[in-house]
């Protein structure tokens, strides 16, 4: 019987010793961010989507994203993006991802000139990354008036970068662009990374869509992006 328990024993401490062995070689992904699981949750209101907080855990390696990389231009009108996806796709995009602040995207003397705006079925919101939230801005359903070309009309979303000029240095920036481009490749990588289709285009009605979000003078659309289920 003692044999038999020190056999049981032995087994148990060496399993132990595995997985602390094991778990050495885990990266913890939580860092305390508004986006990760435990994070105080905003306040919720009618105007605003809480985006769910997720581990930073995903299967799909970044070679992986690389490879499914792709402008697509069909999409499922009838299958909106979940709540999960749309917060794993803005915190790709430009979410924070050290506490101090910094994001996903570089940025120049860390002045992120760029505010993003997102058109979804319901309406127009902002992305807040520092409450990892949405909140919206405009009651209307404006993906319509937004591209040119038809087939992206029918997209889960269309985001909306715009510069601001408030937050230029001396009134210039010429990163900003840059900064957008950094923002579109993230969300590409994403949407890749999710099974999503995705398109950056440049054929915008800016005049309408400025007018019907009401943009500021020191603000500026810059270009847009369409991400969505593809259709079967």
């Amino acid at each position: 019987m003692d044999s038999e328990r020190r056999w049981f024993f032995g087994k148990v401490a060496a399993v132990g010793v595995g997985i602390a062995a094991a778990l050495k070689g885990v990266k913890v992904w939580a860092k305390g961010l508004p986006s990760d699981p435990g994070a105080a949750a905003g306040e919720a209101g009618p105007g605003v989507i809480l985006l769910p907080p997720f581990e930073k855990n995903g299967t799909v390696t970044l070679e992986q994203a690389l490879l499914e990389r792709k402008t697509e231009r069909s999409f499922d009108k009838d299958r909106p993006l979940t709540k999960e996806e749309l917060s794993r796709l803005f915190w790709a995009m430009t979410g924070v991802n050290r506490d101090d602040g910094h994001r996903t995207t570089p940025s120049a003397v860390a002045l992120y000139p760029v505010d993003v705006y997102v058109a979804l079925p319901d309406g127009v919101y902002e992305f807040d990354n520092k409450k990892h939230r949405l909140v919206k801005v405009l009651a209307q359903d404006i993906r319509s008036e937004v591209p040119i070309q038809p087939e992206f009309r029918s997209a889960g979303m269309i985001v909306l970068y715009v510069a601001n000029k408030s937050r230029f240095r001396k009134g210039e920036n010429p990163w900003a662009d840059l900064e957008i481009g950094c923002m579109v490749q993230n969300t590409y990588l994403q949407a890749a990374a999710l099974g999503l289709s995705s398109c950056v285009f440049a054929l915008v009605r800016y005049d309408n869509v400025t007018k019907l979000m009401g943009l500021k003078s020191n603000q500026a659309l810059r270009i847009a992006q369409v991400v969505g289920h593809r259709k079967a």
